[in-house]
């Protein structure tokens, strides 16, 4: 018989996509969201909220006084939980060695913002423009309660909706309340009062079942699954934000509208705004939820 043909070792190596996630500050302050988070970013790419940034700029005084946060969102926090989990989050910027240890985000300005290696910089401009033209739609909704400034756990839903907007492949990942199955996250409820549908996903839906499923696997590869079996609800939100698009022009650049030629007696149409045509949805990520209504 011939010689057999020299075969060489083979090697298969399957990449997946990195997870791109965007936390709410409300998760990322409590106890177990704090830990979850600081566990998930060996996974994923995190990335950290102005609103929450400046909480822990100032977590001296937070840790002094969580009351500051906890009475401004009612039963939706515990001082000892706030406490705890701002503890968390100085053993892991101990740990990693800056203020976000290995979490991205964006800031006032480049120098104070950090991001991907390779990323766009655009991003920190698009997410100005995105939080300012959502702080529009705040101010409207204090107006309408008779309130003065907005309460931070708003400011920081504001921070946290444009940024995943900005961030198209990204997930929202908000906290849900145990004790209230029925009701929407807290987060929801603020894009509702800015005239910003956000409608509840069903679990069977194909793309929900598939995202799901591997947002769970994610979890589970990760070590991270205790935290749901431990009590943590967890919801996804996802931004369809088409105004994004079409406000794309960068500072100094001129837009589409501004070379618009009007003829005649012709008026010109109303440009619509950044989140004019916006929806989001979300989803329950926690298990007990599959065969509700089935």
């Amino acid at each position: 018989m011939g010689r057999q043909p020299f075969l060489p070792d083979l090697s298969v190596h399957i990449s997946r996509r990195t997870l791109r996630c965007v936390p709410d500050p409300l998760l990322c302050l409590s106890r177990d969201g704090a830990a979850f988070i600081c566990g998930l970013t060996a996974y994923a790419e995190v990335w950290l909220v102005s609103e929450f940034l400046n909480i822990l700029d100032n977590s001296i005084h937070y840790m002094r006084r969580p009351e500051d946060l906890t009475q401004a969102i009612g039963g939706h926090l515990d001082p000892e939980e706030v406490r705890d989990a701002l503890r968390i989050w100085h053993r892991h910027r101990d740990e990693g060695g800056s203020i976000g240890g290995p979490h991205y985000w964006v800031r006032d300005a480049l120098r104070e913002s950090r991001l991907p290696v390779g990323m766009d910089e655009s991003v920190l401009w698009r997410w100005e423009s995105m939080a300012e033209t959502l702080d529009g739609r705040l101010s409207s909704a204090l107006e309408t309660r008779g309130t003065g400034l907005a309460p931070w756990h708003e400011v920081a839903s504001r921070d946290a909706a444009a940024l995943s907007a900005v961030l198209h492949d990204s997930i929202l990942l908000c906290s849900r309340d145990p004790n209230a199955r029925e009701l929407s996250p807290l987060l929801c409820g603020h894009l509702e009062a800015w005239r910003l549908p956000c409608r509840r996903l069903e679990l069977w839906d194909d793309m929900v079942s598939l995202e799901r499923g591997f947002l769970l696997q994610l979890l589970v590869e990760s070590g991270l699954a205790g935290f749901v079996w431990g009590g943590l609800r967890l919801a996804v939100v996802h931004f369809i934000v088409p105004g994004d698009f079409r406000t794309r022009a960068g500072p100094g650049e001129a837009s589409m509208d501004d070379d618009v030629d009007y003829f005649g007696q012709e008026e010109p149409q109303v440009t619509k705004g950044a989140w004019d045509d916006a929806r989001a949805f979300w989803y329950d990520l926690n298990a007990e939820q599959v065969h509700a209504g089935s």
